[in-house]
């Protein structure tokens, strides 16, 4: 009779396949946290295999993004509101509204574009701090909330503007178009540009104005969150709301100020939307919504609150940018964009999950690989 005596050594997997497993694991894990710049990068390549200098070139991508930064600063917008678990449907139609008061303002009672600005920013806070005031003070869903507000806001902008496009270019009798009118061409119209004289690294002569704006919002609301006191409140109240109760921050006040500060940024989109499309549509902003929450779904935020940065929004708006900038190079039909863009939604929550690398790796670790045979050593057979 034998038997066969292992070691602990022998029994547990040799230190190399430890280690290996280990820096696995950590690579999964940098790969999860990495994934909106990841596909950023991947988005830039195919654009550049594809279509080379027609995709690649300064004009190119500042069309890109200055057509998108409407969407794109909604999305910072609601970056806040999502840190804290709720969500705004509304933020499509609070633009539309900026966007008609904006250009009614400037038609029907010729104010210049500098008055204008600060009048549909209040429209939009006006809106979001009902948004606010519903969800914190009524104890109401955020969603059923800002659903609601959604039409309200909808019928009131058709209400206002007859149901009819108002436009932008006032001309005078002498052809030309009036000053403020002119300037009001600045906050987004293609081919105006902010100070022209100045030779920009990236942007060369100038900058469009719509660019600008999107990365401003998106530093100074980047610094609000890691940097102010109410970000850190953000994020604890999005994190866990009972615990942030209990330590003394007043969640009612917090709910209310991102809402509130989700319909600023609103108001301020509204004005570049009207100047870009030279008119302000009764159904201007339609579907803006859900390209901001896809923005920040892929930018890496948790839809239950507590987790995402509005670097990682910025980076989700710039896939999307230039996934329909590509797309519309390589003549992509309208309805394979949208298929496609659903996708990577899917794929970006599925990435989200904290179980998912988690998953991955165990599932690896149950494939069988060769090992090399363990020695055994025998006693004698005992009499």
């Amino acid at each position: 009779m034998s038997t066969d005596v292992q070691t602990p050594e022998q029994d547990s997997p040799p230190a190399e396949e430890l280690d290996a497993t280990s820096r696995f694991r950590r690579s999964l894990s940098l790969l999860g946290s990495l994934q909106g710049y990841i596909g950023l990068v991947l988005i830039i390549m195919i654009g550049i295999i594809t279509k080379g200098q027609t995709f690649w070139n300064q004009e190119n991508l500042t069309n890109a993004i200055g057509g998108y930064a409407a969407p794109g600063i909604l999305a910072v917008g609601e970056t806040l509101v999502i840190l804290t678990a709720g969500i705004d449907l509304s933020v499509g139609s609070m633009l539309g509204l900026g966007s008609m008061v904006s250009a009614m303002l400037l038609v029907r009672h010729g104010m210049s574009p500098i008055e204008i600005l600060p009048i549909s920013m209040a429209v939009g806070a006006l809106c979001g701090f009902c948004n606010g005031i519903g969800t914190a003070w009524l104890r109401i869903q955020s969603f059923v909330v800002t659903l609601a507000m959604l039409n309200v806001i909808r019928g009131v902008d058709r209400q206002l503007s007859d149901n009819v496009s108002v436009g932008t270019q006032i001309v005078q009798s002498n052809g030309s178009l009036t000053a403020n009118s002119k300037a009001f061409q600045a906050y987004g119209t293609p081919g105006h540009k902010l100070f022209s004289g100045v030779n920009f690294p990236i942007f060369g002569k100038g900058i469009y104005y719509p660019v600008l704006a999107l990365i401003v919002v998106v530093i100074v609301f980047q610094l609000l969150l890691s940097k102010s006191k109410l970000g850190r409140h953000i994020y604890a109240v999005g994190g866990n709301p009972t615990a942030a109760r209990l330590s003394g921050i007043n969640v009612m006040a917090v709910t209310i100020t991102v809402f509130t500060l989700c319909g600023l940024l609103a108001g301020f989109a509204g004005p570049i939307d009207a100047a870009y499309n030279a008119s302000a549509d009764p159904l201007a902003g339609t579907s803006y919504e859900l390209d901001a929450i896809a923005a920040v779904v892929i930018g890496g935020a948790s839809l239950s609150g507590g987790r995402g940065t509005v670097v990682g929004t910025f980076v989700g708006v710039l896939i999307l940018t230039f996934l329909d900038n590509v797309l519309g190079l390589n003549s992509v039909s309208d309805n394979a964009q949208l298929i496609i863009k659903g996708l990577i939604v899917i794929a970006a929550v599925v990435i989200q999950r904290p179980d998912f690398f988690r998953s991955i790796v165990s599932a690896l670790r149950r494939i069988p690989i060769p090992t090399r045979a363990r020695q055994s050593t025998s006693t004698p057979e005992e009499s």
